[in-house]
């Protein structure tokens, strides 16, 4: 039974398209890996189907019923969304954060029942988060946290779940752990999962069915077989790869075995990138596919923008996960920009842990170094300071900052800037 489609389903942020002509057809019961390289838009699908993302173009349904005539809460009684980059702020508890899972079974000043208790305790049970229930979740580590988010969305007692990179913060033995609950609850409770995975061994082990994503398209997919190929890893990844069966888990296995040479290109200027939470991944590939000399900073060991940068071997400083930004990591940061000719800030949520990139930046520009602003969503708020963040922009553009709109004006402006 056919439970999700989407029919000619495009996307943008601003006047950039990330996702283009999707259709695609999920059964009940299916376990769906979403694939693809970095800003390749695999998440932003999760999102539209989840109408996080409102303003797309096409038609969504879900059980027959198109989703925008779905309430927030109609919805989330159906789909649970676990998030790849969760910034958490609120001391709640383990256990606070678990029962929020029950919101859209309750009405408003509703106390919890016995049920309610009894389905957030198996999903922390499921999860391995009972023992830590009463922590805080400012106080425990990114996988325990990864943790906490599915039980959660385990709590919503969902039909069908949509995890974005369910493994980010977790160990070897965790990554494991964590999907092999999900396969057990995909067979035994018939869950529909659609999930985003970056590592293609754990997702050819895991799943059902595969789609392949490139430049915001559709690839290829299908079954696992059909979508693992050593054409499609070379032409969606740029690596040419050895695809050949683990006679241990009985899966494919893809072992890469070349990247093509990147090579600078020296006609475009050089570029330090602040991003963070995933902002820069678009901007990094359009950035490397033109061959410019890029670094990155300072983004937190684990975030999405970082394991980007790390994977394709960009300059970069980093911080530690979960941590604001030292003093002495911003000057290392302040210290890099110097050494190339512009300093580009993309759309990043900028709270008081990485406030310090953005007073990087300003101590740049008065130093004379160009600086540019990418503001793709004029309606999107970033600033989390109570207002500092957005005194420190209007600095920098008193001081000169050129704001761009888009990824595309963007590299217009590098094309441009070749000339002068």
């Amino acid at each position: 039974m056919n439970i999700i489609n989407l029919n000619k389903v495009e996307f943008g942020y601003g006047k950039q398209k990330v996702l283009k002509d999707i259709n695609l057809t999920i059964e009940e019961g299916q376990f769906l890996s979403i694939i693809g390289p970095n800003g390749a838009g695999k998440s932003t699908l999760l999102k539209v189907i989840n109408n996080i993302y409102e303003n797309y173009d096409g038609n969504i349904s879900i059980y027959g019923k198109n989703i925008r005539d779905y309430t927030r809460k109609e919805l989330a009684r159906i789909v649970s969304f676990v998030p790849q980059d969760t910034y958490l702020d609120f001391e709640f508890s383990i256990e606070e954060l678990v029962f929020m899972g029950r919101y859209p079974f309750q009405k408003r000043f509703q106390n919890d029942g016995k049920y309610d208790y009894d389905i957030s305790y198996r999903a922390m049970a499921l999860t391995n988060t009972l023992e830590i229930k009463d922590r805080l979740i400012t106080q425990i580590s990114g996988g325990e946290r990864q943790r906490a988010l599915i039980a959660k969305a385990l709590a919503q007692d969902p039909k069908i779940i949509l995890l974005d990179e369910p493994t980010s913060h977790l160990d070897i033995n965790h990554q494991i752990e964590v999907l092999e609950l999900l396969k057990e609850l995909n067979k035994k409770q018939n869950l529909t999962i659609i999930s985003v995975l970056h590592d293609l061994n754990l997702a050819s082990r895991y799943s059902d069915k595969l789609v392949l994503l490139k430049d915001g398209q559709i690839l290829k997919s299908g079954n696992v077989d059909e979508v693992l190929t050593a054409s499609n890893i070379e032409n969606a990844y740029n690596t040419r790869a050895i695809v050949e069966l683990n006679k241990f888990t009985n899966s494919l296995f893809v072992t890469p075995i070349e990247l093509k040479k990147r090579e600078k290109n020296t006609s475009f200027p050089s570029i330090h990138l602040i991003a963070g939470g995933g902002s820069g991944q678009v901007i990094i590939s359009r950035l490397l596919k033109e061959g410019i000399d890029l670094s990155v900073g300072v983004l937190n060991v684990g975030d999405s923008d970082w394991q980007l940068a790390k994977s394709l071997k960009i300059d970069m400083i980093e911080e530690k996960p979960f941590s604001a930004i030292k003093d002495e990591t911003s000057k290392e940061n302040l210290n890099l920009m110097r050494t190339k000719d512009i300093v580009v800030i993309a759309q990043v949520p900028i709270g008081h842990g990485n406030l310090l990139n953005l007073e990087m930046a300003l101590t740049a520009i008065n130093e004379g170094k160009k600086v540019i602003y990418v503001k793709e969503d004029d309606d999107k708020n970033i600033d989390y300071t109570n207002g500092i963040a957005t005194k420190v922009i209007d600095e920098l553009i008193l001081k000169g900052m050129i704001v761009l709109n888009s990824i595309d004006e963007l590299m217009n402006y590098l094309e441009n800037y070749r000339f002068k």
